[in-house]
């Protein structure tokens, strides 16, 4: 039997899922747990709704400045976001 470096455990994980196309369902909660993590308190404050579909992050906020502000750098979000997620996840943004 031939030796093989050891993966980590979430990557083992991850792999599975991947291939048995389990990680679709994962995929929103990644999304709403990176805009969470990353957007700050006081943008979480103002987040009144958070859902993913099919790629799209849709964000409404209870702030009008701030949702303008956000969808001015929308495209540096979205980076920022699939960055924290660790692959493309989010091909966009909907600021409600």
């Amino acid at each position: 039997m031939k030796k093989r470096e050891a993966l980590p455990l979430n990557e083992i994980l991850d792999e599975i899922l991947r291939q048995n196309n389990l990680d679709i369902g994962l995929d929103g909660a990644r999304a709403r747990q990176a805009w969470k993590e990353s957007m700050g308190e006081a943008v979480d404050k103002c987040t009144t709704a958070l859902y993913f579909d099919k790629g799209a992050l849709h964000v409404k906020l209870s702030s009008s400045v701030l949702r303008n502000e956000l969808f001015m750098n929308r495209s540096r979000l979205i980076e920022r976001l699939n960055a924290y997620i660790g692959r493309p996840v989010i091909k966009n943004i909907y600021f409600k």
